[in-house]
């Protein structure tokens, strides 16, 4: 049965024991998705019944109802999509994928909902499962609770139009302009914050570029980096990051651990990396090879994605502070460095 007992049940099979460990704790989380205010006009030994049946939710449907009155129903589940998205930040709450599987199988065996809603709802699935999975599970939410007490209850289509806050989540609006990122990258970047973005807007600008030949593709990958900031905290201090931002990216999954990355310089021949405008090379007048060392963090496909849809531009001035304390490394060492605009190298 496509019910809300059914339905919270679901919730509760999917969900983080450490957090949502009973009924009453997820009934509590899930009627305030569908209503901000439910716990005002919900008795606290009502909310254990919502498993059970004995409690149809007609008050909750009542207030329902009258926010969808005052607001509209497409600005209601709009709102609703984004407390659950909110509520379950992370994921902390309930495992996302089993819920929206389950949700799906329970819809299909369903034969107490109108077709209209039916109909109306395999189709959210179909459109949004991947993109915009939490504005299904409210719509199923919604409907479970509708139909309950609403027999002619039809499928409402959200006009997309009457969005008051675009972004379900910070980048909803950004995704959906761009082609060719994967299910996986989507949902990594759904899963951000404002604060998240905004971190990572402020030390992206420092990144660089590095073009290294893939043995097993055989041809060039171009990757992103940030310089140790460890082994140049003076630099990114001059800048405002401190070590606590790049833990951060890390614990985002915007940047990794990092490593040792090998430079080869030989007479003759160009090495180094670039930002956008310029290239900070490394070469030698002597006749031997020289070989040095230095540490960067990697950036992640998502964090790749996030560069370009965001169009984060690079910083010179700080590119070029870098090459300073390069040239101050290096010194004595027979590498010479350099920074010149990338068209003087053309």
């Amino acid at each position: 049965m496509f019910t809300i007992p059914t339905l919270f049940s679901i919730v509760l099979k999917h969900s983080n024991k450490a957090v949502w460990s009973d009924r009453k704790k997820a009934s509590v989380g899930l009627t305030s998705i569908l209503n901000e205010d439910a716990r005002a006009y919900i008795s606290e030994t009502d909310f254990n019944k919502y498993f059970s049946g004995q409690n149809k939710g007609r008050t909750l449907y009542a207030v329902v109802q009258d926010e969808i009155t005052e607001k509209g129903f497409s600005r209601y589940i709009f709102e609703a999509e984004k407390r659950l998205i909110n509520t379950n930040y992370r994921e902390n709450k309930f495992c996302l994928a089993g819920t929206l599987e389950d949700f799906f199988e329970a819809l299909e065996e369903s034969q107490n909902i109108p077709k209209t809603v039916l109909l109306g709802l395999k189709r959210s699935f179909q459109l949004n499962h991947a993109d915009r999975p939490y504005l299904f599970l409210a719509e199923c939410l919604y409907y479970a609770l509708a139909c309950q007490h609403n027999k002619d209850q039809d499928y409402i289509f959200p006009d997309f139009s009457q969005e008051t806050d675009i972004l379900s989540s910070p980048l909803e609006e950004l995704i959906s302009k761009a082609d060719g990122y994967s299910k996986r990258v989507k949902q990594n970047l759904n899963r951000l914050s404002k604060d998240e973005i905004k971190l990572f807007q402020k030390v992206a600008p420092f990144l660089f570029y590095d073009e290294s030949y893939d043995e097993l593709s055989g041809g060039y990958v171009l990757d992103y980096y940030l310089i140790s900031h460890a082994d140049f905290v003076d630099l990114f201090e001059k800048y405002g990051v401190s070590g606590m931002d790049i833990s951060r990216l890390k614990e985002y999954g915007l940047i990794d651990g990092g490593g040792r990355h090998e430079i080869v310089v030989k007479k003759g021949v160009l090495s180094g990396f670039q930002n956008d405008n310029l290239v900070l090379t490394f070469t030698t007048e002597l006749d031997k090879r020289i070989t040095f060392e230095y540490s960067a963090f990697h950036f992640t496909e998502t964090a790749k994605a996030l560069i370009e849809i965001l169009e984060i531009e690079t910083n010179d001035e700080f590119f070029q502070h870098l090459a300073e304390y390069f040239k101050q490394e290096l010194d004595g060492s027979g590498v010479i460095a350099g920074v010149y605009v990338m068209e003087e190298l053309e």
